[in-house]
């Protein structure tokens, strides 16, 4: 084996004991659909409580749809990606309750994606112009892009949820609605507040996996240090070049909340002093 395939191969976990992995939510098929059939009938009926000026975007303040063009496109493409590398999770899974638990989190993610092209569409930004804008500097545009050059399924699962979303936290998803409502935005903010718990579960879930990786042999911490570095470093993006420090140090503070206490060591990150002054 070459040193690049060494290298490669250290880095991946395989799960000795798969029994170390359960589904947190207990969840089976029937319950599946039981739980997203009520999460669906919730959402429909705060969609159908908006006014028409309200989907017809007619209610945001001055200057809104401009200043908000960038996180449309930050929220349709990141869960537009997840549709695929989720699917590689699904095909790809070394035991059947992680290709559950991918599977579950798939149909989640075909349903964010229609709701965040319903927003994209409904603000009038012509479809040619969504890809240049999450193309731009600033964006999640390359750690999605990592996602989805992957293949294995642990790698996957710890970089996108244990850490990506994880870092997010559900609660961001409420500061975004709440932001949405202020200004007026009230279909992104129903969005916003119907995907919480499925986020919930992708990353509580995650954490399970990461958990068992490290009760199945301890020598996986470094490889999960190692993903977490990779993922925060691409994620870092988003700081733009630390004119948002701020922001960032809220948004790995919230990841480093469930990683710190499985061992795992900040990333050292840092951004050019003129940006934060």
């Amino acid at each position: 084996m070459s040193a690049e395939g060494k290298a490669m191969a250290a880095r991946r976990i395989v799960l000795r004991d798969p029994s170390r992995f359960k589904d947190p939510h207990g969840l089976s098929w029937e319950k599946y659909i039981a739980m997203q059939a009520r999460e669906r009938e919730r959402y429909l009926a705060e969609r159908a409580k908006l006014p028409p000026e309200a989907l017809e975007y007619k209610l945001v303040e001055p200057g809104y749809l401009e200043r908000a063009r960038e996180q449309f496109v930050n929220n349709y493409f990141p869960e537009l990606c997840a549709t695929r590398y989720i699917a590689t999770c699904v095909c790809n899974a070394p035991f059947e309750e992680l290709k559950r638990c991918a599977m579950f989190q798939l149909l989640d993610e075909q349903r964010h994606t229609e709701m965040d092209r319903e927003v994209l569409e409904r603000a009038g930004i012509p479809e040619e112009e969504w890809l240049p804008l999450w193309q731009q500097p600033g964006t999640t545009y390359r750690f999605f892009q990592h996602l989805l050059s992957l293949d294995e399924p642990i790698e996957i699962i710890v970089k996108a949820n244990f850490v990506g979303e994880g870092a997010a936290g559900p609660a961001s998803f409420k500061v975004l609605a709440d932001g949405a409502r202020a200004r007026g935005d009230l279909l992104s903010a129903v969005n916003h507040e119907a995907r919480i718990r499925d986020e919930t579960r992708h990353i509580t879930y995650a954490q399970a996996l990461v958990r068992a990786c490290l009760e199945d042999d301890p020598a996986n911490l470094a490889v999960i240090q190692e993903w977490q570095n990779e993922a925060l470093t691409l994620f870092s993006d988003v700081a733009k070049g630390g004119v948002r420090q701020q922001w960032w140090e809220g948004f790995v503070g919230s990841y480093y909340k469930i990683a710190g206490p499985m061992g795992l060591q900040p990333t050292p990150i840092s951004f050019p002093q003129a940006a934060r002054r």
